[in-house]
């Protein structure tokens, strides 16, 4: 059995030529798994529907139909905030080893966000959807909120299914594919274009295959923060590029898929094997290298390789800073080549940051890694990250020491580190901590 599930603003409908290409494909190959095919369709354009409503609907709505409940007794094809939503579901009432998903197939998923969720009400609602239906004064802000950038909801659901202690993915699993494109949009809708993206969803952002590190800059002043870094368990995770293909025709829409190839890596990600998932992955791996490889030829406005870089800051009480700067510069900065490339560092590879628009500690930085990495072209060079919070304490009773000569130090890092931290077409969460400091006079006790 197969269940297709959309995203945000589409319904069911629209995937019914994918269901009937897939099915039309059983018997070259796809077999059993598609001999019955289920489209979802939930709600996403009520302002009031969260995605706990979502995930809680979508576990009443299997029941009812009596869709198998098995462990791996049913394979799955997501789109887009499909992502999403199967993620939570998955680990809100599943554990790795009851999960009812054999396979999963994500096609341009917002794993980690879309540039274009915060501009929801005017960018995608007219230039991308057209606003073909009535709902012109809703979009569903909760729904949009969890797709933003940076968004706490994105970081949590990873937590639960990528960092924490159960693992969803992997041989005897769930064995997940992710594809996405490499073309924005064609026509009026290409104002949506931005860099390193589908027209919708970033490439980076899209990825599984993620890392996390955090910066404890609490424990010791005036020294480098510590470092700690955890990865994702990637055995049952595959990624692979598909090259020419947007957000729509990468799920079978607008005349998609535009190359053969693509429906390749679709009808291969829906029929791989526990046993067959090592080389599968490599063949992704090589099939991602061959497609950027073109790109950069091509050097239109997709070839650069970005990783989305996510920030979150917090205090050693674990309270959320909002006002804060992250510096990145060579060196000291100090010579007349630091300086031009400090410069270039902030003109040309820090390509975007976004502040979520509800928790200003969550932001997301697009960095173009292919820049990055080549303009540290001397092994001597170090790349400085410090970071400035408000309140200070120097100015205030209370507050954070930052970065000056007499406060914390920054992280260095030599280029083989930069390049193990920013590495393109994926996702990087840091979590930074400050020490919150009082001065005496804050509280004190006097003689009597």
């Amino acid at each position: 059995m197969l269940v297709i599930i959309h995203g945000w603003s589409d319904e069911y409908g629209s995937f019914k030529p994918l269901a009937r290409r897939l099915a039309q494909a059983a018997p070259a190959g796809l077999g059993a798994q598609v001999a019955e095919i289920h489209l979802g369709d939930y709600i996403s354009l009520d302002d009031q529907v969260r995605y706990d409503d979502l995930v809680e609907a979508m576990q009443k709505a299997w029941h009812d139909r009596e869709l198998p409940s098995a462990p791996r007794s049913v394979d799955a094809v997501v789109h887009s905030t499909g992502g999403l939503v199967i993620r939570d579901w998955l680990t809100r009432f599943y554990q790795p080893e009851t999960a009812p998903i054999h396979r999963l197939l994500m096609l341009a998923p917002a794993n980690f966000g879309s540039p274009l969720a915060h501009t929801g009400h005017s960018m995608i609602g007219r230039a991308v959807k057209g606003w073909k239906g009535t709902r012109l004064f809703e979009t569903g802000v909760q729904i949009l909120k969890g797709l933003e950038l940076a968004s706490p909801y994105s970081w949590q659901l990873a937590e639960r299914d990528l960092f924490g202690d159960r693992h969803f993915y992997g041989p005897g699993r769930i064995l997940c594919t992710v594809l996405t494109g490499n073309t924005g949009y064609r026509g009026i809708s290409a104002v949506a274009n931005r860099p390193g993206t589908d027209g919708t969803v970033r490439v980076s952002s899209a990825n599984l295959i993620a890392a996390r590190m955090n910066l404890d800059f609490s424990l010791t002043p005036e020294q480098p923060p510590e470092v700690s870094w955890r990865h994702v368990d990637a055995s049952g995770l595959a990624f692979a590029i598909a090259d020419e293909e947007d957000h729509s025709t990468i799920a079978a829409k607008d005349r998609g898929p535009r190359k053969a190839a693509t429906w390749d890596l679709i009808l291969g990600a829906l029929s791989v094997d526990d046993g067959d998932f090592p080389a599968w992955k490599e063949r992704l791996d090589q099939h991602s290298a061959a497609v950027t490889e073109t790109a950069e030829r091509r050097r239109g406005n997709h070839s650069q390789s970005y990783q989305n870089t996510v920030v979150r800051v917090r205090d050693n009480h674990g309270a959320g800073i909002r006002d804060y700067l992250l510096e990145f510069y060579v060196n000291e900065d100090k010579t007349v080549r630091d300086k031009r490339l400090t410069q270039r560092i902030q003109e040309q590879v820090i390509v975007n940051v976004h502040a979520h628009s509800d928790d200003k500690a969550y932001r997301s930085l697009l960095i173009n890694c292919t820049e990055l990495h080549s303009l540290l072209s001397e092994e001597r060079d170090r790349l400085n990250i410090s970071i400035t919070a408000y309140p200070d304490l120097a100015k205030g009773k209370v507050g954070y020491r930052t970065y000056t000569d007499q406060d914390i130090g920054s992280l260095s890092l030599s280029p083989a580190q930069v390049r193990e931290i920013f590495q393109p077409h994926r996702t990087l969460l840091i979590e930074l901590c400050l020490r919150r400091y009082q001065q005496d006079e804050v509280f004190r006790f006097k003689s009597a």
